[in-house]
């Protein structure tokens, strides 16, 4: 709607900017949204004109506002001709490249949002919790929400699942100062239980794996939306537990003096 409005514009003859100002502002602040490395690789085509229409509207504006007392600049008829013919090639492109883009809309898994899953995922952890697990844990999280707004409940469970894995590696490497010998959660639990780990979360972690992360290697079981966003909050319990644990492991071995 902003774009189009430029076509309000006149057709012939000079325009004040007065006039033709609001117009030009507002256009200019759509199409700049356009921008993002997204919309880029996307709507190539399309952003690049996008683009083209912009530098035409910063020729034409001036840097700062008229004072009244000054006589009101117009905007040439070459210049309003330059613009509807960027627009009408603008529309071109977009109505073109729109003919071979999937559109999707996500909507929120329960009490999740769409919104938090896609965009901000760390805001499903404690702070500090998500400050200590590492980039992989990370990605896996970041995977793992994606999948969940994209209902793909499987995907979802096996992202989550294998983001608590990768953040018990990087606690028993915290204790232990090595990689675990063996990639086996069962031998994970048993190093965390010669380490002293708390009882409880080891409780947590077996749990886990014997009810969720075992049966889930398997190809027959499938998760819905209920059994992922278990997966996925029972995940988050497990990360938080197991920061705290880092946290304090790494507090162990630099005491504050």
């Amino acid at each position: 709607m902003s774009v189009s409005s430029l076509t309000r514009i006149y057709d012939e003859g000079d325009v004040p900017i007065s006039v033709a100002g609001p117009h030009l502002r507002l256009a200019k602040m759509a199409l700049e949204s356009l921008s993002t490395k997204l919309m880029q690789r996307v709507f190539p085509d399309s952003t690049s004109k996008a683009h083209e229409i912009v530098n035409i509207i910063n020729r034409i504006l001036p840097r700062t506002p008229s004072s009244p007392t000054v006589y009101e600049p117009y905007i040439p008829a070459v210049e309003i001709l330059r613009i509807r013919q960027a627009i009408s090639t603008f529309t071109i492109a977009l109505e073109t490249e729109s003919k071979h883009r999937y559109v999707i809309c996500v909507e929120d898994q329960r009490c999740l949002s769409a919104y938090t899953l896609v965009e901000k995922i760390e805001m499903c952890f404690p702070p500090e919790a998500w400050n200590t697990i590492d980039q992989h844990a990370k990605r896996e999280f970041e995977e793992s929400g994606k999948a969940l707004s994209l209902e793909r409940y499987t995907a979802a469970g096996f992202h989550a699942l294998r983001g608590v894995e990768c953040v018990i590696r990087q606690y028993l490497i915290d204790l232990t100062g090595s990689q675990p010998a063996k990639r086996d959660w069962g031998h994970y639990i048993q190093m965390l239980k010669q380490a002293g780990v708390d009882a409880n979360l080891i409780a947590v972690l077996d749990n886990i794996r014997t009810l969720n992360r075992n049966p889930l290697m398997h190809p027959e079981d499938w998760l819905d939306i209920d059994d992922a966003i278990g997966v996925f909050n029972i995940s988050h319990t497990a990360i938080a537990r197991l920061a705290e644990g880092i946290q304090k492991a790494l507090k162990s071995k630099n005491p504050v003096p």
